[in-house]
């Protein structure tokens, strides 16, 4: 009965471990959204005299593409566009005088889509009152709620004379909400965009203002749902962002599978603490450099340091596989720190530099949840690797061997994709 039960422990396991390895497989070509520059959606919410304003500013497509969408070979019909054929394929037209025209029935595309909630009463609904179409290439400033009001200034629908390409096409919204105080918590939700392959490109950026001249901001990626207090205090603000760092390690597949690595080749916990601490301090400094614009600006950079990230895990898992612990020094896995803050930088930089930057201390916070999440994953491995050496028969999977080969395959595809996108930039240069 004994060795049925650990047969069965031992199936179990291994299938545990085979469908986890083959779904960071197969979600492997996400990674690099970590490092592709995000879409920005910024909404400033500020208390008046007889209400909330709400300025909002998202990509057109978002708000224009319907769940029913099925890409651009669908030649689907899209309201308040028309089809063009060019050189290029079918373009989808923004026509400026249908929205002009039928205002209303555009304004009810925002609303049917957004919510704005108070926690312990009902809110009134939201009503659009100006909307301005814009080239998105050509997008000016909307980081503070003066330099959004600006967008604003020129009537109550406003289509710029460049506007053509829905999809290169960006929209800011003013809407209010009538007899409506920042007293309590409210949420903000919108599932536009949840059909969209994209929308984990979305980065969320909330700045709310009280009539006090106070302000927060708040932070995501994907769907809206962002819930927020009239005023938040440092102590908030810190663990706003100490969470932030946490999320982002976790889902980020490259960075996980290299804390993975550095687990797999350590002897001991002192050890793997050792090792994380050193990564830690590399990604800092680059973090902070990325974030402050101390680094190159060409298109080339991204997609470079994208490279060198997964040759990183590529080094580490062959490293693994062959038993060769001394290439996980503290100085190589401090200058493998150094490469890997730069794509820390570069999703922190999309969610804030539409949001005014970060200070000291929220850069402080984001870094030590990179370092909390990296311990998370190291307990769950730990954890793991415990129940293996408790049950007899588990100990003969080889589970070093089963990741280090796992990242080599993902790292390997990793880089021939990104050395793509590299010479996509390079060929511009």
């Amino acid at each position: 009965m004994t060795a049925i039960v650990h047969k069965g422990l031992y199936l179990t396991y291994k299938f545990i471990i085979s469908a986890t390895l083959i779904l960071f497989f197969m979600n492997a070509q996400n990674a690099y959204a970590h490092f592709t520059h995000f879409e920005p959606r910024v909404i400033h919410i500020s208390e008046k005299q007889d209400g909330l304003q709400i300025l909002l500013r998202m990509p057109l497509p978002l708000l224009m593409l319907d769940k029913n969408w099925r890409g651009m070979d669908s030649l689907q019909s899209v309201p308040f566009t028309y089809r063009r054929q060019t050189e290029e394929g079918t373009q989808y037209i923004v026509d400026g005088s249908a929205i002009k025209q039928q205002f209303p029935a555009f304004s009810q595309l925002v609303t049917d889509n957004y919510a704005l909630k108070h926690a312990s009463r009902p809110t009134n609904a939201l009503k659009v009152t100006h909307v301005h179409i814009f080239n998105s290439d050509r997008r000016k400033p909307f980081s503070s709620l003066q330099l959004a009001e600006q967008s604003f200034t020129s009537g109550d629908v406003v289509v710029d004379a460049d506007v053509s390409n829905l999809f290169e096409s960006s929209i800011d919204i003013r809407l209010f909400v009538p007899a409506a105080t920042l007293d309590d918590s409210y949420t903000i939700d919108s599932d536009l965009g949840t059909h969209l392959n994209a929308i984990e490109k979305l980065a969320n950026i909330l700045q709310v203002h009280s009539l006090e001249g106070t302000s927060s901001t708040y932070s995501s990626i994907g769907a809206l749902h962002l819930q927020f207090e009239p005023e938040r205090g440092p102590v908030e603000a810190f663990i706003y962002h100490l969470r932030n760092g946490v999320l982002h390690i976790l889902i980020g597949l490259d960075h996980v599978l290299f804390v993975l690595l550095i687990a797999l080749a350590s002897t001991s916990w002192i050890q793997t603490l050792k090792r994380a601490t050193a990564f830690t301090f590399g990604h800092s400094i680059t973090l902070a450099m990325g974030l402050y614009g101390l680094v190159p600006v060409g298109g080339w950079f991204i997609p470079a340091i994208e490279i060198l990230i997964a040759l990183t895990i590529l080094y580490a898992a062959i490293a693994v596989l062959l038993k060769r612990q001394e290439v996980f020094g503290y100085l190589a896995i401090y200058f493998v720190g150094l490469i890997h803050g730069f794509g820390f930088s570069f999703v922190l930089n999309e969610l804030v530099g539409e949001a005014g930057g970060l200070s000291i201390l929220d850069l402080f916070a984001f870094n030590l949840g990179i370092e909390l999440g990296q311990l998370v994953i190291y307990g769950i491995f730990a954890v793991m690797l415990l129940f293996k050496r408790w049950v007899g028969p588990l100990q003969r999977l080889q589970f070093p061997r089963w990741v280090s080969l796992t990242a080599i395959l993902v790292s390997i595809f990793w880089v021939s994709e990104r050395s793509l996108l590299l010479l996509a930039e390079v060929k511009y240069l």
